[in-house]
C-alpha cells in the first residue's frame, strides 16, 4: 500500500471532512477542533486539491457532500470505525491486565473455601478477574512474581508486604453421619493427606495412635481436596485445617469427629509481592483476612 505521508501533506484534513460531513457546517467542525473556520475551509481546500475533487457544495446555510465525497465520506468512516474498536480492543485488553490478580493457593483452598466466595468478591471487586495458580501438594517457596500467595509461616509476619490470614488451626473432621455410627467410630478409618507427616496424629485427641492403625484402617491422598472430599462421602475421619474447611463446619457439612482443636502456633499469611503490589492487591487481602476472621468467629474458635 503506498505509503499515505507521501500521499498527502497531513492527515488531519480527514479528520475535518470527517467532521464536517456529519456537522453539515465548518463553523462547527471550527468550535469543535478549537481553531477559527478559515482554517477549517483551507484544510478541506487542501485535501480536495490533493485528491482532485470537490468534496463540498459550499452554500450560506452550510455544506453539502457531494457525490465524489459521499463515496469518500464512506471509506473515512469505515476505516476511523474499524480504528476506534481497534483502539477500544485494546484499552479493554490493557485494562484487563490491570485488573487480573494472581494468586497461588492449594487447590483444596479454593475447592472448599474460595470458590463459594466467588460471587462475593465479584461484588466486592468487579473489575477483578482472579487468576488461580493452583498447588496440590506441598506449598512451594514464594514466588514474587505471583500478586498473591497463601503460606503457613512459623511466626506472625504481618506488616507492609503480608497480612495475617488465620492462625493454623487442625480438627479431626467427619461428615455427620459417619460421627453418628457407633462401629464407625469404635474403629475408624483415618483419611490422610501424604504430604503431612503421619505423627501429626499425635496432637489429634482422642486419636494419638491413628499413624500406627494395626489393621490398615488408613487411607492415603496425596491431594488434601480429594481427602475432604472422602470425608464429606462419609468414608472416614481427615484432618480438617480450619484455614480450608471453616464453611464446611459453619454449614455443617463436616462436623468435628472430637472437639479438641489443635493449635500449632503457627500462621497462614497472605504475602503481597513487592514486585507487582497496587492498591487493589493489598484491598484483596484485606477483604480475604476479613472474611477468615468472621469464619473463626462464627465457629467461637
Amino acid at each position: 500500500m503506498e505509503d499515505l505521508d507521501r500521499r498527502f501533506t497531513s492527515l488531519k484534513p480527514f479528520l475535518m471532512f470527517e467532521s464536517a460531513a456529519r456537522k453539515g457546517s465548518f463553523s462547527a467542525v471550527a468550535q469543535a477542533f478549537n481553531i477559527s473556520q478559515p482554517s477549517v475551509s483551507r484544510n478541506i481546500a487542501q485535501l480536495e486539491r490533493e485528491i482532485g475533487v470537490t468534496l463540498f457544495e459550499r452554500r450560506v446555510s452550510g455544506v453539502r457532500l457531494t457525490p465524489e465525497g459521499h463515496d469518500l465520506f464512506h471509506a473515512v468512516t469505515q476505516g476511523f470505525g474499524r480504528i476506534l474498536e481497534t483502539v477500544d480492543d485494546l484499552q479493554r485488553r490493557a485494562g484487563r491486565r490491570e485488573n487480573v490478580v494472581s494468586v497461588s493457593v492449594s487447590g483444596s483452598f479454593v475447592a472448599h473455601w474460595m470458590a463459594p466466595r466467588l460471587a462475593d468478591f465479584t461484588n466486592a471487586f468487579p473489575n477483578v478477574d482472579l487468576q488461580f495458580q493452583l498447588i496440590s501438594g506441598l506449598m512451594p517457596e514464594f514466588d514474587p512474581q505471583i500478586d498473591l500467595s497463601i503460606r503457613t509461616m512459623d511466626h506472625d509476619m504481618s506488616g507492609p508486604k503480608s497480612v495475617a490470614f488465620c492462625p493454623e488451626m487442625v480438627l479431626p473432621v467427619c461428615n455427620h453421619a459417619y460421627l453418628n455410627r457407633p462401629s464407625d467410630m469404635t474403629r475408624p478409618t483415618f483419611l490422610h493427606f501424604a504430604g503431612h507427616d503421619r505423627k501429626i496424629w499425635r496432637d489429634m485427641t482422642p486419636y494419638p495412635m491413628a499413624h500406627q492403625q494395626p489393621d490398615g484402617h488408613l487411607h492415603e491422598f496425596d491431594d488434601y481436596s480429594i481427602t475432604l472430599q472422602a470425608a464429606l462421602n462419609g468414608t472416614g475421619i481427615a484432618l480438617g485445617w480450619v484455614s480450608v474447611v471453616a464453611r464446611l463446619l459453619i454449614e455443617g457439612r463436616l462436623v468435628a469427629a472430637s472437639p479438641h482443636l489443635h493449635k500449632t502456633g503457627r500462621h497462614h499469611q497472605i504475602l503481597i509481592s513487592p514486585r507487582t503490589e497496587r492498591p487493589v492487591t493489598c484491598e484483596i487481602a484485606n477483604w480475604l483476612a476479613a472474611r477468615m476472621s468472621e469464619d473463626i468467629r462464627q465457629l467461637d474458635l
